[in-house]
């Protein structure tokens, strides 16, 4: 384990950028985690696969950043937490700017590599069954399904703001793939699990491990082939499916309720089949905001 970057800071230990790396020659993969500090899925997976790597002898170079925003992480938040600022909107940075900027110039730097990671949780408001996000088409697209993740979600001109780290490498001419699973502020020890496979399986099909297990794709998909279920008035969401679920034309995925009195407002059912992709877990909610996203799978 490396430090590749330092930063003083107030009142506590210096700020460290640490990086773990396996292996040498090429490929070179860099897998970044915790940006955003309560993410906490994102950071276990990437220690379990830390602990994979540890017991290979990998045919490449793998760098791997666990935990970028550490002092976010020690309060459970999303955000560098002296001026809530997000590192992941601060990209590509700079040497001289503000605490983030700083970090963001030095991730970057020292994330140079044929194909970069970023991993994240679901916000701390919804679960997400773990998911890679990529463009419709290209070599990112057949590293993303190479992952063998649950849901493979290709959208038009994913992530490619330049201010976030994906964009920035992409900028960079790197591939960049766009992790996501469970729920921020939570640990869900099998959607991190889940997420290391598919990292395992990354590196499997840049043959720098061997072979990492089957594929667990169930939704290979495109924003036209997933509903958005949104509340029709403000209440009190009980959902009654889980990500991951099967479910049918005109299931019900969960009602929404007074939060005084518990009497039924109004229900959200699919609209399609396919599996639960994403849940709402904070139950308060206002009109027009997400409950559930269906991706739609062939029966």
């Amino acid at each position: 384990m490396s430090v590749v970057f330092k930063l003083e800071a107030p009142y506590r230990g210096a700020f460290e950028l640490h990086r773990l790396t396996f292996g040498s020659g090429g490929p070179v993969v860099s897998i970044v985690a915790g940006l955003h500090g309560n993410e906490l899925n994102a950071i276990h997976a990437v220690n379990l696969l830390i602990a994979a790597l540890r017991l290979q002898r990998p045919k490449g170079t793998v760098h791997l950043f666990p935990v970028v925003n550490s002092f976010g992480a020690d309060e459970g938040r999303k955000r560098w937490p002296f001026d809530d600022r997000d590192i992941n909107r601060a990209f590509p940075g700079s040497p001289d700017g503000a605490a983030v900027e700083r970090i963001a110039h030095a991730l970057l730097q020292h994330t140079e590599a044929d194909v970069c990671v970023d991993v994240h949780s679901g916000a701390p408001h919804v679960r997400e069954l773990p998911q890679v996000r990529a463009p419709i088409a290209g070599r990112e697209l057949e590293l993303a399904r190479a992952m063998g993740l649950p849901v493979v979600w290709r959208r038009h001109g994913d992530a490619l703001d330049a201010t976030g780290l994906v964009g920035a490498w992409r900028e960079a001419g790197r591939h960049a793939l766009h992790l996501v699973g469970g729920r921020g502020i939570t640990l869900d020890t099998s959607h991190s699990a889940t997420l290391a496979r598919g990292l395992g399986r990354l590196l499997a099909h840049l043959g720098i491990l061997a072979h990492h297990g089957e594929s667990e794709t169930v939704a290979d998909v495109t924003r036209n082939e997933v509903d958005t279920l949104r509340a029709s008035c403000g209440g009190f969401f009980v959902p009654e499916v889980r990500v991951g679920d099967r479910v049918r034309v005109g299931q019900l995925l969960g009602y929404l309720q007074s939060p005084i009195g518990g009497e039924r407002l109004a229900e959200a059912r699919s609209e399609r089949a396919g599996v639960v992709m994403t849940v709402r877990a904070w139950p308060m909610v206002h009109a027009e905001e997400m409950l559930v996203r269906v991706a739609g799978v062939r029966e």
